[in-house]
């Protein structure tokens, strides 16, 4: 397996301490120690492929009061369907762990959550490498820790999730995407307040070559 250069470990590992600072920031002293063990876990993930992923992203984005940072894993990046030699579509499997918090509050069971999202995507393609090259639509299940934060009511612990936005390409490598993630149960459940996130994504795609 190809090791990133020392760039690419460089970059990836600020991304990872970026998704870590709201949790370390928001937690206790002694809290704040141990938590300082994720970034270094999530810059470990990304620089080793342990995976065997076609993607690694880190995103963030708010939704009124509470910001969300998310870790995803992208797999099988395939050709779907060519309508033309400048409109393609792809497809793509991904996984998704995120946490939440109430801006300003300390780390807490009420003022914060964890989701794990499981996710087919779509990806609608223009260009193969340019600065915007595609829309994404994705849909998928997530599973919530908690049911409640802030004035959000969600109902229960599944959650259907849904992504919708745009992106492009730095380097065949290293992209962006910008869009809105949307969480709700379809009223499954009594309470379905729902929230939308808006999302910047970063990603780094470990097949392609720069």
């Amino acid at each position: 397996m190809k090791i990133p250069t020392k760039k690419i470990r460089y970059l990836l590992s600020l991304f990872a301490l970026l998704f870590a600072s709201q949790s370390i920031s928001a937690a206790e002293p002694p809290s704040s120690v141990w938590r300082l063990g994720i970034p270094i876990w999530v810059g470990a993930i990304a620089a080793s492929n342990v995976a065997g992923v076609d993607s690694f992203s880190i995103g963030t984005g708010p939704s009124d009061k509470i910001v969300s940072n998310e870790i995803t894993l992208r797999w099988k990046q395939d050709a779907g369907y060519r309508f033309s030699e400048s409109f393609w579509l792809s497809s793509y499997k991904q996984f998704s762990y995120t946490m939440w918090q109430l801006e300003g509050e300390k780390l807490a069971h009420d003022s914060s959550n964890n989701t794990l999202d499981f996710i087919q995507g779509f990806r609608w393609n223009f260009s193969e490498d340019s600065i915007l090259s595609y829309a994404d639509t994705s849909l998928g299940l997530s599973l919530i820790a908690n049911e409640v934060i802030g004035h959000k009511e969600l109902g229960g612990t599944l959650q259907f999730t849904e992504y919708t936005g745009v992106g492009g390409y730095f380097s065949p490598r290293w992209q962006w995407d910008f869009g809105v993630r949307h969480y709700s149960n379809n009223y499954m459940y009594r309470d379905n307040n729902g929230i939308n996130f808006y999302r910047l994504i970063i990603s780094y795609n470990y097949q392609n070559e720069d």
